[in-house]
């Protein structure tokens, strides 16, 4: 099943991996996780390196922060909640 906190095609695995990675990265290599949420379409997971940036254009389209998060448990640091402007 597609959810916002597990996009289709994202396993478990990949977001303890993805999580590992997030949290073992600092400084101005620092990563945060970002989910890019239309609706009821599945949500596109993305890696952003260094400060979130307060717009992010992805596929011919403009998404800002709401401010939320997804709370992934287990240790795993947040992921950044996106939606189109």
């Amino acid at each position: 099943m597609c959810r916002a906190s597990r996009p289709c095609g994202v396993t478990s695995r990949t977001v303890t991996r993805m999580a590992e990675y997030v949290v073992d990265s600092t400084g101005d290599n620092a990563a945060h996780g970002v989910d890019l949420i239309d609706g009821d379409q599945p949500a596109v997971r993305m890696i952003v390196h260094g400060d979130l940036p307060a717009t992010i254009d992805h596929d011919g389209r403009t998404w800002a922060p709401t401010g939320h998060a997804e709370d992934q448990g287990d240790d795993a640091p947040p992921i950044a909640v996106y939606r189109p402007v």
